[in-house]
């Protein structure tokens, strides 16, 4: 009896039940109980109804079939067929409907007998429904089938806490995964070992859930349970729950996971009409493991004011922003686990200014936010160094109506403010491919109002295949091999080329996809003699264009050998991230009609690129001929057509294997549909066929030996006149008789019997069967070598790799891996191909089994011709009049290359450079010397200084200096002589987690403790010290700051206000303690009132 499969069952109990309420009568039977075998018979075409209470709700049951004859009658549980639920159901503690049904009308009298099983594939079911209790530090097993869900609870004692759950039992090539519903609705994606953090806001129990993926593989895997406490803050996840935050002063916070927030709120007190600066700063980043912060500003009125993303490789991060209203602001921040520090400060600037012209320009670090202030009529310059060449600029701002103009350093130097950009734009965001590396500006302009604005300068890498933006340094392409590029900006371009060999004609089929984007990409083939003004126009040009994110468009041409060319660009404004490109060459097939098919090879595959014709042979009348396809185990839609020679439509079939029966001697031809699809490091897989005679009932491959979890084609053929079906050993053991494929189970190791047979019971004389023994390990070979591999190979030539496998049975995949893939590249099926002179390993494996092959790459030595680039140590210099010459050094591409190098100077009056690159200053002026070579060039911008006053030395007034923590110094360290010409200094400070400087020598406290800033002159090089000690923020009243407030701090603030002393900053701030502005004879009379318990607060 033919395999009924799931969507047939389906139907089938889609269509009783229909004619069960038009013809049957449906009959109530009374109840039933789990585990009592239940026998029914019909004597008519009725249906027979039970009810069943379960245990608890979430109970499963598992259908046993206790008669042979369990194909003559259908079953549901609560209307869901035991076929669509592989014959498990989860139960409802009561009001559970039973019924069973005849599956024919011509089948009386019908006696069938069945019972109910509760199924429990963990030791925590049932609990699809009810959870299961567990307790902090637990660890349990569970497992997911299809249609499972596995609910646990856990109870917090505190306000706060976070749940920590750590998955294990994923193992290095594991596919499977789960769904884990989290609390406040989040689902996450289970795909590997780790931990994953849940937040909770109240004491009280919390329940979450394990789920099975769609059509999913069973899942067994380990759980471990912790409860954490949360922070010194929490609760404080909303808006109306925020910390207090008072300005200067710290609070730690630390992200929970999911559903955590944490809210901190401060007052602001700008003037009427007016904005006032703050200060945001994050505070104990560990610059070695960075972990990002979010962070977003709303104002009193609930206007989002600021948001932003704090990655620090610092120790802190700073963000001004203005606050126009008064009252209460509230921050929001989301994502570090590791306990950070948060504090609000009054005040804030540019640090910037002057910047207004590009003499002046503010040097900066790509990557770095810039807090800056853009105001009506102002332009800010910065200056930035691109370290690689064709790096992609990323601008971002969010200051309304912003210009940016980018300019080169080289040609700023040489022709000054009237110098020619390279890009204008008019958006707050944009890309913009850079060319040489080297130093770059870029002029800001446009805004409108005296807010902070933030603003990002980011570089991104050039991606592998680039300097191919013309047609001469093209990249090449290999057939098979698939390659990746992307469009990083609109002004990038992409050249390609491939090489027709020599032979037979030959079919081009080109594959171009585009993933993650929405953006049209043109493409226009050229031959190589459009290049040699021996071609008026290109060959041909095609668009890829959709407003799916993934598009992939196919093309194909009739091509002689040759060269092509194939140039590729965008008009996007943004990034086109992903993109691919990949050929096959393939014969030509002029097969559309019956008459001009193409004779296939019995036994032999054909690949089948396009729909078309193909012939089988001539066949004697009788003969049993079988038909195989393979869609690299995807299911076709489409059919194959049988023919005979007159075109006489015969059979048709979509499944993966069929046969027909040969009714004449004569030719017979197949109509066969064709699809292609092209991977990175995967072959180009096509539609293959073939076909084969024999005289078998049934018959498939006797043993095959794979890896767990992996599917192959199963050789599979049988005679058309009988129904077929397969039965499994092992339940996760399956066939697709769609497909083709088998697929092993995802466990370790086994192996099991798929028993194809006709379906009549063993020791039946009616019974054929064919029996397929599976072996499935982690390890399954016992010896394994690379037979083939040559000892070299040139550039561009290509070989296929065959790896000899013991077992000889093994079927499964064979990983392949290059040390080198700038040498050699390999595919999945071991096809190698030399891109790169060099030498490179070529390792293949099946488990831990494992062979490798060294192969070396040869082709012709670098020379002047294969020059791709030079480069320069430095790209700008300052020198000084008289002084002493300075080497520049300049290095060619790729390393080893051997060609002349010519140096100049657009200055000589200012500069001269000898052939060596040795720079001497002659008199003041800007000069551009320029290393050149071949059709390469690298700039450096030297500015020569009039003759300058050497520095000798710098000292600091005081070895130490004390700060309360929040507040800030500017130190003014003295430098001899005092007229020395350059008095330009960095600061360093030995410990930024007590006090930062910045590049104008301010110092910032930020907590309790010591540390060591150094000034170190630029001209010179001499450094002095100053120790900076940070005390914790003074008292009210507390004067002399000796932790008492008495008649010793009143005394001071009596001193103060006749002049007899001067207070410090800090001190002042203790002394105020009416807070009227003034240290005077009142404050010093609440100090004393306050000594003698008269008042109870100075507050």
């Amino acid at each position: 009896m033919k395999r009924v499969g799931r969507w047939t069952w389906m139907l089938l109990t889609l269509l009783l039940l229909l004619c069960t309420t038009a013809f049957a009568k449906t009959i109530e039977c009374g109840s039933i109980e789990l585990e009592q075998p239940v026998e029914v018979t019909f004597e008519a075409y009725n249906t027979l109804q039970y009810t069943l209470t379960a245990p608890i709700d979430g109970t499963r049951v598992k259908v046993e079939w206790l008669s042979e004859n369990k194909n003559d009658a259908w079953l549901t549980i609560n209307y869901s067929s035991a076929s669509s639920t592989d014959g498990i159901f989860t139960l409802k503690k009561e009001k559970n409907t039973i019924q069973v049904g005849p599956a024919s009308s011509n089948l009386f009298p019908l006696t069938v007998r069945f019972v109910l099983h509760e199924y429990r594939n963990d030791e925590q079911e049932p609990n699809d429904v009810i959870p299961t209790e567990l307790h902090d530090g637990d660890s349990v097993k569970f497992v997911l089938d299809d249609g499972d869900k596995d609910c646990f609870s856990i109870t917090t004692e505190k306000p706060g806490q976070d749940i920590a759950l750590t998955f294990s039992g994923f193992y290095y090539a594991d596919r499977t995964a789960f769904y884990l519903n989290c609390l406040n609705g989040y689902v996450d994606k289970i795909t590997g070992n780790g931990t994953i953090y849940l937040h909770t806001t109240e004491p009280g129990t919390h329940s979450f859930s394990l789920s099975s993926m769609s059509k999913s593989n069973d899942v067994s895997r380990s759980m471990e349970i912790h409860l954490l406490e949360g922070d010194e803050n929490e609760p404080n996840d909303t808006k109306e729950t925020a910390t207090p935050l008072p300005i200067g002063t710290d609070a730690t916070f630390s992200y929970g996971g999911y559903g955590d927030a944490d809210w901190f709120s401060f007052e602001a007190v700008p003037e009427d009409g007016q904005e006032k600066l703050y200060t945001l700063r994050l505070l104990d980043f560990d610059p070695e493991n960075p972990q990002s912060v979010s962070y977003t500003i709303y104002a009193p009125d609930g206007t989002q004011i600021a948001d932003g993303i704090a990655i620090s490789s610092r120790h802190m991060y700073t963000r001004v922003f203005p606050c126009s209203q008064q009252g209460q602001y509230t921050i929001k921040l989301l994502g570090s686990r590791r306990a950070l520090r948060i504090r609000v400060e009054e005040g804030g600037d540019d640090p910037y200014e002057s910047n207004d012209t590009w003499l002046d320009a503010a040097y900066i670090e790509p990557g770095q936010r810039i807090s800056h202030v853009l105001n009506s009529g102002d332009t800010d310059w910065f200056c930035f160094t691109v370290p690689e060449d064709h790096m992609t600029l990323y601008f971002s701002s969010d200051c309304n109506g912003i210009e940016s103009t980018l300019y080169t350093g080289q040609a700023l130097a040489e022709y000054g403010d009237t110098a020619k950009s390279i890009y204008t734009n008019e958006y707050s965001r944009f890309y913009w491919k850079l060319g040489e590396k080297g130093l770059y500006y870029i002029k800001l302009k446009g805004g409108s109002s005296e807010k902070i604005c933030s603003t990002m300068i980011s570089l991104l890498p050039p991606d592998e295949i680039e300097d191919n933006d013309t047609w001469y340094r093209a990249t090449p392409l290999y057939e098979d091999f698939v390659q990746a590029f992307d469009f990083s900006a609109p002004n990038d371009k992409e050249w390609f080329r491939f090489t027709v060999p020599e032979g037979d004609p030959k079919v081009l089929l080109l594959d171009a996809t585009r993933t993650d984007s929405s953006a049209s990409v043109y493409f226009y083939l050229y031959r190589e003699a459009y290049f040699n003004a021996q071609d008026d126009s290109m060959f041909d040009s095609f668009i890829v264009s959709s407003s799916k994110p993934t598009i992939s468009v196919r093309r194909s041409w009739n091509l002689e050998p040759g060269t092509y060319y194939l140039n590729a660009k965008t008009s996007s404004s943004q990034r086109v991230p992903t993109m691919s490109i990949g050929y096959k060459i393939l014969p030509q097939l002029d097969n559309n009609t019956i008459e001009t098919a193409v004779p296939l090879t019995e036994k032999v595959w054909q690949d089948v690129w396009q729909k078309g014709y193909f012939s089988i042979g001539e066949h004697k009348a009788g003969e049993v001929v079988q038909i195989q396809r393979d869609e690299g185990g995807n299911e076709s839609k489409n059919y194959i057509y049988v023919y005979d020679a007159d075109g006489k439509y015969m059979k048709a079939s979509y499944y993966a294997s069929f046969s027909f029966q040969i009714p004449a001697d004569g030719v017979y031809y197949l109509d066969v549909p064709a699809s292609a699809k092209f991977s990175e490091n995967e072959p180009t897989r096509t539609t293959r066929v073939r076909y084969y005679t024999h005289n078998d009932k049934i018959g498939a491959a006797e043993s095959i030996t794979m890896r767990p979890n992996d599917s192959v084609f199963l050789d599979l053929w049988f005679s058309p006149d009988i129904s077929w079906s397969v039965e499994s050993e092992a339940e996760n053991l399956t066939y697709d008789l769609k497909t083709g494929y088998l697929t092993a189970p995802n466990t370790p190791e086994g192996s099991a019997d798929l028993v194809f047979s006709n379906g009549y019971p063993e020791g039946d004389e009616k019974r054929v069967e064919a029996v397929t023994h599976v072996i499935w390990s982690e390890n399954p070979l016992s010896d394994f070598s690379i037979s083939n591999a040559p000892q070299s190979l040139p550039v561009g030539s290509s070989v296929q790799l065959e790896a000899a496998v013991t077992p000889d049975d093994y079927i499964g995949r064979v990983s392949w891996e290059s040390s080198d893939t700038s040498v050699l590249r390999v595919l999945s099926n071991g096809k190698v191909v030399a891109v790169g002179q060099g030498e490179a390993v070529i390792t293949a494996s099946v488990g831990e089994c494992t062979s490798s092959v060294t192969i070396t790459v040869t082709g012709e030595q670098p020379g002047e011709s294969s020059l791709t680039g030079v480069s320069l140590d430095r790209y700008t210099l300052t020198l000084y009049a008289g002084e002493e010459a300075e080497q520049l050094a300049a290095t060619l591409k790729p390393e080893g290359t051997e060609a002349t190098i010519r140096w100049t100077s657009s200055n000589q009056t200012a500069v001269t450079v000898s052939q060596d690159g040795k720079v001497t200053p002659l008199a003041a002026g800007v000069t551009v010397v320029t290393a050149a070579a071949g059709d390469y060039r690298a700039s450096c911008i030297v500015t020569v200084q009039p003759k300058r006053v050497r520095v000798t030395g710098i000292r600091f007034d005081e070895p130490t200096h004390t700060l309360m923590m929040g507040s800030t110094v500017t130190l003014q360290p003295i430098i001899a002589p005092d007229d020395a010409t350059v008095k330009n200094l960095t600061w360093v400070s030995s410990d930024e987690q007590t006090a930062t400087v910045s590049r104008t020598g301010i110092v910032t406290a930020l907590s309790v403790g010591e540390t060591t800033i150094t000034a170190t002159t630029v001209d010179g090089g001499y450094s002095a010290e100053i120790k900076i000690i940070v005390t914790a923020a003074a008292q009210l009243g507390d004067v002399n700051g000796d932790g008492y407030i008495d008649a010793a701090d009143a005394l001071l603030c009596l001193r103060a206000s006749v002049g007899l002393i001067t207070l410090t900053p800090e001190q002042e701030a203790a002394a105020d303690v009416n807070h009227d502005g003034l240290i005077d004879a009142g404050d010093a009379i609440l100090i004393l009132r306050y000594d003698a318990r008269l008042i109870p607060s100075l507050n």
